[in-house]
C-alpha cells in the first residue's frame, strides 16, 4: 500500500491509504475548468465567486487508462502581514474513473479572496493541477457582511407622507439604491407580504427603477431589500403609501339623451358627441344596469357620433368600455374608436369575423407592423354585452373583457409616434383618413374612457347585469289544497308542488323557519311553470343537506329537461362521492354531455349553483360560494328545455330518476348570471331575500 500525504497550511501531514493500483504508465488528465464548481456555481477564473459561507468544491476527474483516481484539493489565500500565501491541501479516497469529488472548505479559511485548484492521482502519480498550462485558477470570496438597506425614491408619489395619492391602475416609478458597492439585486414586495420580485442593476452597486401599481385602495406597504453577490440580504426598507380611491373616467357619454337630440351630452370630459346621419337616441338601455337609454345606429355609411376630443392617449395606459347590442353578426363592426391620421385607428372596440366566418368581440391597437388585435366572446344579435378594452404599456399587454370577465389577452406595443385623433362612436376611419368603415348596426350605451388600468373587480362590476329572478322558494311554509301541497314563491308567482312524502321540516331547517325534507323514495318538488330558458344565460342555486354521511346511491338536487334529456342536472354521485353538474347538448337519449364535478366534503349544509354563460360559451359549478369547475359549452350545445324545474330528482321526461334523500332549501332561478360576489353572498348565513 502507498501513502498519500496531505500538506496543511501549518505544515502538518496526514496519511491516508490508497488501494494498490497497477502501474499503467499514464498519469491522470488535467481537470477541465468546465467540470469544476464552487458551491452550485461554475468555476470562475476571472471574477471571484461571492459566497456567504465556506463553499463545497467539486470536480469531475478522469484518467486516460480508466484507472481509479483520488483527488487533491488546494486552497490559497493571503494572510495580513505575511509575505507568502497560506495554503491548505487535502486528499480524498479513491473512486472510479470519471467520478465527482467534493470537499467543503473548513471555516478556518478566513473571509476574503481565496483561490483553489485540484488534481487527480492514480498509481502512476499525480496528474497536472487544474490551473496548469495557463488555464486559470478558480476563485471565490467569502463575504459575511450584510449590505446597507436601500434608499427608495419616487418622482411620482410622496413616500412616507400622510398624503393620499391617486395610484390605483397607474404605474408610479420607484428607484432603489444602496450605498453598498457590491449590491447585485434588489428584492421587493408590493404590497408587503406578497410574493417578492427581484430586479438587478446594470452594474454592482448601481440603482434600479421599477414601475409598480398598487392592488387596491388603502394603506399599502412597499418593502425593499438589497442583496449582494454573496446572497447577503439587507434589513428591509418599508414605506407606507396611502392609496386613494380609483380615479373616475376622463370621458363618458351615457347616450341616454332625449330622442331628437343632435348631441350626446358628456357625463365626464366636457365635450359632447355630435350626431351624424344614421344615429338616433331613444333606444332602451340594457336592463339590470344603470344605463337608462341608448343610441341606435342603422349601419349606414358614416353613421355615428363624433366627440372632438382625444379621450385616450393610446401610447399610454388607458381603458375603454361600452355596452353594445349588435343587430348584425355577418360582418365586423366598430362600437368605439379613436381615429388615427392616415394610419390605423388609435384603438377600436367592436366585433370582427374570424377566418372561419364566426363573429367575435375585439379590441385592437396599432402596432409596429400593423394592427394588434385580441378577440374573444360570441356576439349574439339582439343581446346586450359589455365590452372593456385595457392597454397596459408597462406589461406590454392588451386585454378584452366581455360582460366583466377576461375574454382575451395578448402582447401589444403602441408606437410612441402614434398620432392621436378624435373619439368616434359607431364607426371608425379608414387608414386613408377619408372614408368611414365598421358602421355599427344596433345599439350602444354608456361609453367610458379612463386614463388608467381599470382593475378586474371594477370591470366585473361595470359589466354585470342584475339578472331577473324567475323563482325564489324560501320553503318556510307549505300550503295544502284539496288536490296538492305546495311551497310558494317569494314573489307570489309560481310555486313548487310537493310530491310523495315530501314535507316541511321546521324543527331543524337549513335556513330560516323551514326546509323541505325528502326521503329518497319517490319524493320530489315540481315547479308549476317554466323557470329558465336554458338556451340563454341562466343561474340556478339551492341549499342541500344529505341525510347520510357518504351515501352510495346517486341523487339529484335539481334539474330541468325536455322529453329525453335534461338540459342541466345537478346531483350527488355515490360511486366517488362528488357533486356533478351535467349539461346535455340536445334533447335525445344519446346526447353528448358536458360534466363538471367537485369533491363532496361530507356532513352539513351545502350551497350549490350551476350557471350557463351564453356570451362566454361556458358552464360553471359553484360549491359553497366558490367556483370549483367550468368548461366550454357553446351556443350550438345549448337548447331550451321546456319542462318545469324539478327539485329532488331528474329525468322528468322519462318518469323521474335519482330521488334525493335529504333536505333542500333556498332554491332560486335566474334568467341571467349572478356574479361570483352574489353567489358568494348566498353561501353566507341567512336567507338574502334581496338577491
Amino acid at each position: 500500500m502507498r501513502a498519500l500525504t496531505v500538506v496543511l497550511a501549518a505544515g502538518m501531514a496526514v496519511g491516508t491509504s490508497l488501494p494498490a493500483f497497477a502501474l499503467s504508465g499514464q498519469r491522470p488528465a488535467r481537470p477541465s475548468l468546465d467540470q469544476l464548481t464552487t458551491g452550485d456555481r461554475p468555476c470562475d477564473a476571472v471574477t471571484p465567486t461571492a459566497v456567504r459561507s465556506s463553499p463545497t468544491l467539486r470536480a469531475v476527474l478522469n484518467d486516460p487508462d480508466g484507472d481509479p483516481v483520488s483527488a487533491q484539493f488546494e486552497v490559497t489565500w493571503n494572510t495580513e502581514g505575511s509575505t507568502s500565501p497560506s495554503r491548505l491541501r487535502v486528499a480524498t479516497t479513491a473512486k472510479a474513473n470519471g467520478s465527482s469529488f467534493s470537499w467543503t472548505v473548513p471555516d478556518t479559511v478566513p473571509e476574503g479572496p481565496v483561490g483553489w485548484r485540484v488534481r487527480a492521482k492514480d498509481a502512476d502519480g499525480y496528474g497536472p493541477w487544474s490551473d496548469s498550462s495557463h488555464q486559470g485558477r478558480c476563485q471565490y470570496v467569502k463575504d459575511l457582511h450584510v449590505p446597507a438597506a436601500p434608499e427608495v425614491t419616487s418622482p411620482d408619489i410622496p413616500l412616507g407622507s400622510d398624503e393620499w395619492v391617486d395610484a390605483v391602475g397607474r404605474y408610479p416609478s420607484f428607484t432603489f439604491a444602496s450605498s453598498s458597492p457590491d449590491v447585485t439585486a434588489y428584492r421587493y414586495a408590493f404590497p408587503a407580504g406578497s410574493v417578492p420580485s427581484t430586479v438587478r442593476p446594470d452594474e454592482p452597486g448601481g440603482p434600479v427603477t421599477v414601475r409598480l401599481t398598487p392592488p387596491s385602495k388603502g394603506v399599502q406597504t412597499l418593502e425593499v431589500q438589497a442583496v449582494d453577490g454573496a446572497g447577503n440580504v439587507s434589513d428591509p426598507t418599508r414605506y407606507f403609501i396611502r392609496v386613494g380611491s380609483p380615479a373616475g373616467d376622463v370621458a363618458r357619454w351615457k347616450l341616454d339623451d332625449p330622442e331628437g337630440s343632435m348631441t350626446a351630452e358628456a357625463a365626464a370630459g366636457g365635450v359632447p358627441a355630435w350626431v351624424k346621419p344614421g344615429a338616433t337616441f331613444g333606444a332602451e338601455g340594457p336592463s339590470g344596469t344603470t344605463a337608462a337609454g341608448a343610441a341606435a345606429f342603422d349601419g349606414s355609411y358614416g353613421a355615428g357620433l363624433v366627440a372632438e376630443t382625444t379621450a385616450a392617449d393610446s401610447t399610454k395606459t388607458f381603458t375603454v368600455g361600452a355596452w353594445v347590442r349588435p343587430e348584425d353578426d355577418a360582418r365586423g363592426m366598430t362600437a368605439v374608436s379613436q381615429t388615427g391620421f392616415m394610419a390605423h385607428s388609435d384603438f377600436t372596440l367592436g366585433t370582427v369575423l374570424g377566418e372561419d366566418g364566426k363573429p367575435s368581440f375585439t379590441f385592437s391597437l396599432p402596432g409596429a407592423d400593423g394592427v394588434t388585435r385580441v378577440t374573444g366572446g360570441s356576439p349574439t344579435p339582439g343581446d346586450w354585452s359589455h365590452l372593456t378594452g385595457v392597454y397596459n404599456p408597462v406589461t406590454g399587454t392588451a386585454q378584452l373583457y366581455v360582460d366583466g370577465a377576461l375574454a382575451a389577452s395578448g402582447d401589444a406595443a403602441v408606437p410612441a409616434d402614434t398620432i392621436q385623433g378624435y373619439l368616434q362612436i359607431g364607426r371608425e376611419l379608414e387608414d386613408d383618413g377619408i372614408h368611414w368603415t365598421g358602421a355599427w348596426h344596433g345599439d350602444i350605451a354608456d361609453v367610458r374612457v379612463w386614463d388608467r388600468i381599470v382593475l378586474p373587480d371594477e370591470i366585473a362590476d361595470f359589466g354585470h347585469r342584475t339578472p331577473q329572478r324567475t323563482g325564489y322558494w324560501a320553503m318556510n311554509t307549505v300550503r295544502t289544497d284539496d288536490s296538492y301541497r305546495d311551497t310558494p314563491d317569494a314573489g307570489g308567482s309560481q310555486s313548487l308542488i310537493l310530491s310523495g312524502d315530501a314535507h316541511l321540516d321546521t324543527t331543524d331547517p337549513l335556513t330560516g323557519e323551514g326546509s323541505i325534507s325528502l326521503d329518497g323514495d319517490g319524493d320530489y318538488l315540481d315547479s308549476d311553470g317554466h323557470q329558465v330558458d336554458t338556451d340563454r344565460s341562466y343561474t340556478v342555486t339551492a341549499q342541500v343537506r344529505l341525510h347520510e354521511w357518504l351515501p352510495e346511491k346517486d341523487m339529484a338536487v335539481f334539474a330541468q329537461g325536455g322529453d329525453e334529456a335534461d338540459a342541466f342536472t345537478l346531483r350527488y354521485r355515490g360511486s366517488d362521492c362528488t357533486w356533478q353538474a351535467v349539461f346535455a347538448h340536445d334533447d335525445s337519449a344519446e346526447a353528448a354531455t358536458t360534466t363538471l364535478s367537485a369533491f363532496y366534503s361530507g356532513d352539513g349544509t351545502h350551497n350549490l349553483a350551476v350557471q350557463y354563460d351564453s356570451k362566454a360559451g361556458q358552464v360553471r359549478l359553484f360549491v359553497d360560494g366558490a367556483l370549483v369547475d367550468s368548461a366550454p359549452y357553446s351556443a350550438t350545445d345549448a337548447w331550451n328545455a321546456y319542462r318545469a324545474l324539478q327539485v329532488g330528482r331528474d329525468g322528468n321526461g322519462q318518469g323521474g330518476f335519482h330521488h334525493l334523500d335529504g333536505d333542500v332549501d333556498e332554491v332560486r332561478t335566474y334568467a341571467g348570471l349572478l356574479s361570483p360576489k352574489e353567489i358568494s353572498r348566498l353561501a353566507e348565513p341567512g336567507e338574502h331575500p334581496d338577491l
